[in-house]
């Protein structure tokens, strides 16, 4: 089965249900599925950075969640400082302090964990206090994305001309981009009454999600080549990991949350 048609099948199999869970499940269960896919992301990302402790800084990573789920984010925060302690101790303690290049393993291990801090969990995070903002509007943002990937994707392989970011992301066009801007303007036009906005600023906010969007698909692959893998994991036969599913979201969940709890109340 080729690889198009993998995508395919494992899109008509899975979509179905995040969709039904984006929209059905409470605030609360919504919150752990958020958290138990993080765990898998997570993982994905410390495995792709081929640091050797990759349980320790898993575990270190959930850690910070619970606070989270309490939302303090002055633990939070603590969490976020005292995680790079604790890998600096472990490493310190097990005697590596005298082996040839403990420096950057050291400083690789703490950048991989601020990177699991700050791009796997908070978006999911986000994500979640959209949920308990509006029950329907993570769904839409789901959508949102779904139709910018879609657009981008059909605009880059029908127009796509001018290299975006060629050494990141080769396949990336500014024709795409455009059509990632349309797609997610689309959706967020149609959802303006759920959201409370006008006419011009679903444009406005749809075509910036659509920007987020890529930025974030772009900030997951400039990671992928520094690792020198194509996908985070095959988990999802024809798409790769949970990270390769989720980066849309890394920018566009913190952007909607804030826009909407800052701007619109």
């Amino acid at each position: 089965m080729g690889e198009l048609k993998k995508r395919v099948v494992a899109s008509l199999c899975i979509a179905p249900v995040i969709a039904s869970a984006f929209y059905f499940l409470p605030a609360k269960w919504f919150f752990v599925l958020l958290m138990l896919v993080s765990i898998i992301a997570l993982l994905e990302l410390i495995t792709m950075s081929g640091v050797r402790e990759r349980y320790l800084l898993l575990l270190l990573a959930i850690l910070c969640i619970i606070p989270l789920y309490y939302k303090s984010f002055f633990v939070y925060t603590g969490c976020l400082l005292f995680a790079p302690f604790i890998f600096m101790g472990y490493k310190i303690l097990r005697g590596e302090s005298k082996k040839e290049g403990i420096n950057e393993d050291i400083l690789k291990g703490i950048y991989v964990i601020f990177l699991c801090e700050i791009f796997v969990i908070i978006p999911l995070y986000y994500l979640s206090l959209l949920k308990e903002t509006g029950c329907s509007l993570p769904f839409i943002l789901l959508l949102t994305m779904w139709a910018s990937d879609t657009c981008a994707y059909l605009f880059g392989k029908r127009f796509g001309k001018r290299k975006l970011v060629p050494y990141i992301s080769p396949k990336k066009t500014y024709e795409g981009l455009l059509g990632a801007m349309a797609g997610s303007t689309v959706v967020i036009v149609l959802s303006g009454k759920v959201l409370g906005m006008g006419i011009l600023e679903t444009v406005i906010v749809g075509a910036t999600i659509g920007i987020l969007a890529q930025m974030g698909d772009i900030l997951e692959s400039a990671g992928k080549r520094v690792c020198a893998t194509k996908d985070s994991s095959r988990l999802i036969p024809g798409h790769g990991g949970i990270l390769d599913r989720m980066d849309s979201f890394i920018f566009t969940a913190p952007f909607l949350y804030h826009y909407l709890a800052g701007v619109k109340i």
